[in-house]
């Protein structure tokens, strides 16, 4: 009797909990009205720094599989993945009231001239004047390089490529494999190369990257290999995506493309954990025991490891930046939307930008400057200033709170490069940037779901197939309510904004490229990945910013970790100011205060040397 009481009382109470009047939006919290943007930056210096770090437990292995099937459980995207995102603080805007009219890509001003030969006029002498350093210390082959040797005839491109097949065979057979390279034709390479030795022989190269090696990222199709875009399987999406863009405009400068290099299963991730059995985990040069970092983490292997001085990525959040970063490369994101975009996995679209990593930060503007044909990106300023040892009157801005919010080996490194640019001519001033929590979710947000949505036929038709860290953020964009995605897209309005207030205080923010050094690949993350929310948080903390309001951004190397591992420094700019980026770039990798040491797995393809430093 006594039980029967107690669940009728249980049963009158649930009902009551199911009907009780909740607020409109179906939260439990009150809606904060936001003051305009314009009114907050009025007075800039009173905001708080609010950035949160991401915490969670590592999944993997058998707890990972299980928490991916619970989250797409019923129970599991009732409870579960809400849950989650409301304990890393991802369901902020369901909250906000922003009185901006959204905006759904970064409205940008398009320059008007077209300064390509001009460009032309600045690459060619810094190319022919490049030499190595006099004191033999370590730096990669660059571009530079690579024109000398086959102008000389010290050798070939089809040289250059035979090498390049055989340590790809020989990294991709080491224990730990390298994986830089996941698909490549010894044929179709060796008959890029050949082409270009004719040319060189002729004298008629057609570029300065005739026979250079250069990877491409999986996300791009590239014929006549299949575009996987990190995937064991062929995606939906890639089954319309022709050869186009940025690939084309590679091989018609007389680029060999040597392969297709590694990624994070669609770009899903920051850590360039990939363990399905077509890719496995691309390995830190550094220390193959550590990530690369991601999801162009292929493409940055390549270049720290030799196998070529360029390499094509994409970054949608910071998947140039972060493994050019950890790795000890230099990165550019172009500004959003400036290169060609066809030819590719159309996955974070109002995100994401196409552009180069590379061995030095000449090799990115050479890349920059083929790849930017017939694009709006070779409509902006010409290349002035890059080359000048000087950085009078740039204006550099930092935002201490945000820049040492890092490991404190990461944030040494970085502060020292801060004050060598000083000491070459700069101004470093202190600013203020507003709403960076707000911004991250919103990035987030925007990521999430254009990523669920132009993956919907491919989670129907692969889930069994994908990996576990990708099926996690999807569960957590599907999760998206229509009030959040413009919400999030009134917060791009507002970082904007105030983008445009901080270019008119300085010419670049700088900041750390990540938080923290390459993480550790731990043996319970090798057979079917990790889910690491506070190492991702902390290696894309600065990379955000750059893709939700479109503007550039460049990494170059500025220091080493006391085990050894890369630290990198990120300057962004205005938009369509690549070359502001480049200049400064150019003078503090040139200013040889910050020496670059020598990966352990390295390969020089012009003498045929493989070294790996254990």
């Amino acid at each position: 009797m006594v039980l029967t009481y107690l669940a009728v009382v249980l049963l009158i109470l649930l009902v009551c909990y199911l009907l009780r009047t909740t607020r409109p939006h179906g939260g439990t919290r009150s809606v904060r009205i936001v003051p305009p943007i314009r009114v907050i930056l009025e007075t800039p210096e009173t905001a708080t720094y609010m950035l949160k770090d991401m915490t969670n437990v590592p999944a993997t292995g058998a707890f990972f599989q299980l928490l991916i099937r619970v989250a797409y459980s019923r129970i599991g995207k009732a409870l579960l993945v809400p849950l989650v995102v409301r304990n890393g603080g991802l369901d902020l805007l369901s909250y906000l009231y922003l009185p901006e009219q959204p905006t759904y890509y970064p409205d940008v001003p398009r320059p008007l001239q077209d300064n390509s030969e001009a460009n032309r006029g600045v690459l060619l002498p810094l190319i022919e004047s490049s030499r190595a350093p006099v004191d033999k210390a370590f730096r990669f082959n660059t571009i530079a390089d690579y024109v000398q040797a086959f102008r000389s005839g010290a050798c070939t491109p089809t040289d250059v490529a035979k090498r390049a097949a055989a340590f790809i065979r020989q990294s991709n057979s080491s224990t730990p494999p390298l994986r830089g390279i996941v698909d490549w034709d010894e044929g179709v390479v060796l008959a890029m190369a050949e082409a270009s030795t004719e040319r060189w022989k002729r004298g008629k190269p057609l570029s300065l990257l005739d026979g250079v090696p250069v990877a491409v990222k999986g996300g791009f199709r590239i014929d006549p290999y299949p575009t996987r875009g990190g995937a064991a399987f062929i995606p939906e999406l890639s089954r319309d995506v022709a050869e186009g863009g940025s690939v084309k405009k590679l091989k018609k400068a007389g680029a060999v493309v040597i392969g297709v290099a590694n990624m994070h299963e669609f770009g899903t991730g920051t850590l360039g954990s990939n363990p399905n059995r077509y890719h496995l985990h691309a390995r830190n040069p550094y220390n193959p025991d550590h990530f690369a970092g991601g999801s162009s983490s292929g493409s940055a292997v390549c270049v720290a490891a030799g196998l070529c001085p360029v390499a094509l990525g994409s970054d949608g959040g910071g998947s140039i930046r972060i493994p050019a970063g950890v790795c000890g490369v230099v990165g550019l994101k172009p500004t959003n939307r400036s290169l060609d975009s066809e030819g590719s996995l159309h996955l974070a679209f109002t995100l994401s930008a196409h552009g180069p990593l590379g061995a030095s930060v000449l090799d990115c503007a050479v890349a920059l400057d083929v790849l930017s044909e017939d694009s709006d990106c070779r409509k902006l300023s010409p290349l002035k200033g890059l080359g000048e040892t000087r950085l009078t009157g740039l204006r550099v801005g930092v935002y201490w709170k945000f820049f040492e919010h890092a490991n404190t080996e990461v944030v040494s490194a970085c502060k020292s490069a801060v004050k060598q640019l000083e000491s070459l001519g700069a101004e470093v001033k202190e600013v203020v940037i507003p709403e960076l929590e707000e911004t991250r979710v919103a990035h987030f947000v925007s990521i999430s779901t254009e990523m669920g949505s132009a993956l919907l036929a491919d989670i129907d038709r692969h889930f069994h197939e994908m990996n576990l860290e990708t099926l996690l953020l999807l569960a957590a964009g599907y999760r998206v309510s229509a009030i959040e995605y413009i919400n999030a897209q009134k917060q791009r309005t507002r970082a904007l904004e105030i983008a445009r207030r901080l270019f008119e205080e300085v010419d670049v923010i700088v900041t750390p490229a990540t938080a923290i050094p390459a993480p550790a690949i731990t043996p319970a993350a090798v057979p079917k990945g990790i889910s690491d929310a506070t190492a991702s948080g902390q290696l894309m903390r600065f990379a955000f910013l750059a893709n939700f309001t479109g503007i550039p951004g460049l990494v170059l190397p500025v220091g080493y970790t006391k085990s050894g591992l890369p630290i990198g420094l990120q300057l962004m700019g205005r938009w369509h100011e690549e070359h502001v980026l480049l200049r400064a770039g150019w003078a503090l990798e040139n200013s040889r205060v910050f020496p670059l040491k020598r990966p352990q797995v390295s390969f020089n393809l012009l003498n045929s040397v493989f070294s790996y430093l254990s």
